[in-house]
């Protein structure tokens, strides 16, 4: 998944902040859009930790990393 497809997709929760959408790949990651926080809450299935993001660049960031390991 491309960076510029990430950020249309985080784009998109923002749009319908008012339901609730969450985005899951099984066994690694889930993300969805805070309302209360203005925040994506991605959390890594792993271990359950979860790290908000506040803007959909870092979110992105974040999210393409972690889709795309053999990038880095």
């Amino acid at each position: 998944m491309s960076i510029t497809e990430i950020k249309k997709m985080l784009s998109t929760l923002i749009q319908y902040e008012d339901s609730t959408i969450t985005h899951v790949i099984p066994g690694l990651i889930e993300l969805v859009y805070s309302k209360g926080t203005q925040s994506f809450q991605l959390t890594t299935l792993v271990d359950g930790h979860i790290s908000p993001y506040y803007d959909i660049n870092s979110a992105s960031e974040a999210l393409y990393i972690i889709l795309n390991p053999e990038g880095l």
